[in-house]
């Protein structure tokens, strides 16, 4: 074990990740390792939880990823593929274990003024849970997935097909809604738009960072016109720079009177102002939602929906640490 743990911590795997976070169980010891048995079990759990090739752990030379087909990585100047791998890999099979465990047949991903209208039928616009709610009815399984290796460069959002159904994984650690909000409908205009490949995958690494592409581009005008109504919204106001609180209530006002979520509104005068103004739109987010909790939001709505029984017990541990289920106890 100590020669296993030497080499996949060359690859970003450190001992206390594997063992408290994501790949080996509670009750492991590794003294059971040293039982050739004991020991292959353990090289079948890293490989099915992580990602990572079963004949690269059972030989002693470099540990590689497994293939997980065709990837679109969105990414920012700078930034390699190599260093995206490792996300992608825990993303994937934790992507791919939520799709075995859900139930519900996909129902494709409607254009997004349909999208939006079906929203808004029982909701006054479209926010997180309203988005959330369509996507488990629609077979789409969205997870919240942050626990990686340290110094990992993790996306902000990821979304692959697991046969023909989209799973989305959001990534961003944030916990005001509107941040996910948007993430959520970015990937959701990727399914619509079909860029995600059958058996691939989509990867954001940074919503508002990546260089730019057509696909992207596709991807923002579609979740701008589902949580605003038109592709081409830029919420905008004359005069000086609103405070916090005048902010607060210029969102609350106007998401009530066009049907857009006030979370949302700020962060898109944010954008329309420019990267120095976000410290007032953070301002006012938290005056809007004082005590928010997004990642609780899909963590619950993940937990609600998935069929559980369908996992093996080692799989629904991994799942159940690397989306944090165990954190509300």
């Amino acid at each position: 074990m100590k020669q296993l743990y030497r080499r996949l911590s060359q690859v970003g795997f450190t001992k206390p990740y594997l063992k408290k976070v994501a790949a080996l169980p509670d009750w492991w010891d590794d003294a059971l390792a040293e039982n050739p048995v004991g020991y292959a079990q353990c090289l079948m759990r890293l490989s099915r939880h992580l990602g990572l090739d079963i004949r690269s752990l059972e030989s002693t030379g470099s540990i590689r990823v497994k293939d997980f087909g065709v990837c679109k990585f969105k990414k920012r100047a700078g930034t390699t593929t190599d260093e995206l791998q490792l996300s992608r890999a825990i993303a994937t099979r934790a992507a791919q274990f939520a799709a075995a465990a859900t139930t519900t047949p996909y129902d494709p991903i409607p254009l997004a003024a349909e999208l939006r209208q079906r929203v808004l039928e029982s909701a006054p616009w479209v926010g997180l849970n309203e988005l959330l709610a369509h996507c488990w009815g629609a077979g789409v399984p969205v997870l919240h997935v942050n626990l990686f290796p340290n110094k990992t460069k993790r996306p902000d959002g990821f979304t692959l097909r697991v046969a023909e159904r989209p799973v989305i994984v959001l990534c961003r650690e944030e916990r005001q809604p509107a941040w996910l909000l948007f993430i959520l409908a970015h990937e959701l205009g990727h399914i619509a738009c079909d860029h995600v490949p059958v058996g691939g995958a989509v990867f954001d690494e940074r919503m508002y960072d990546n260089e730019p592409d057509t696909e992207e581009e596709e991807a923002d005008r579609y979740a701008v016109e589902l949580l605003t109504g038109a592709a081409g919204t830029r919420i905008s106001a004359d005069g000086r720079w609103p405070n916090a609180q005048q902010l607060t209530d210029l969102a609350r006002a106007f998401g009530k009177r066009n049907g857009i979520d006030p979370g949302h509104a700020v962060l898109n005068y944010a954008h329309t102002m420019g990267a120095s103004f976000f410290p007032v739109a953070r301002a006012a987010l938290n005056l809007l939602h004082p005590n928010p909790d997004a990642i609780g939001q899909v963590r619950d709505a993940l937990a609600a929906h998935l069929d559980w029984s369908r996992l093996p017990e080692a799989a629904s541990e991994f799942l159940v640490r690397v989306t944090r289920q165990e954190q509300d106890g």
